[in-house]
Formats: C-alpha cells, sequence, structure tokens
C-alpha cells in the first residue's frame, strides 16, 4: 500500500513540473498563472498523500467476525 502511495505522490510532482514547464513557455499570463496554480495542487496533493495516515487492512475473514 505504501508504494502506491509514493507512486501516486510521484506521478503528482511528475504532473506538477509538466505544468511548470508549460508556465514557462507561454506567453498570455492568465494561462500562465493558471498553470501555475495547477502545478501547486498537484504538488499539494502529493504531500497530503504522503502524510495521509494509512488505512488499515483487513482480511475479509476479520470483517466475518
Amino acid at each position: 500500500m505504501q508504494d502506491r502511495v509514493r507512486l501516486r505522490a510521484e506521478q503528482c510532482r511528475e504532473i506538477a513540473l509538466r505544468f511548470r514547464r508549460m508556465a514557462e513557455i507561454e506567453p498570455l499570463a492568465s494561462l500562465r498563472r493558471h498553470l501555475l496554480r495547477l502545478a501547486e495542487q498537484h504538488d499539494d496533493l502529493a504531500a497530503r498523500s504522503e502524510s495521509a495516515q494509512p488505512v488499515e487492512q483487513r482480511s475479509p475473514r476479520a470483517a466475518l467476525t
């Protein structure tokens, strides 16, 4: 499960980096600001997913008792 969380965080950071690179070359200021906001949101999502408490895994048999 931790691998999934780490992978999701990495993917969010990669997407954030893409948005920042797009913002660097975007001539339109309003679109550039929007791209940077999207990058920040993805960085925040990555940080939140890493800091979230892991959900306890229960076996199917545990649910029956």
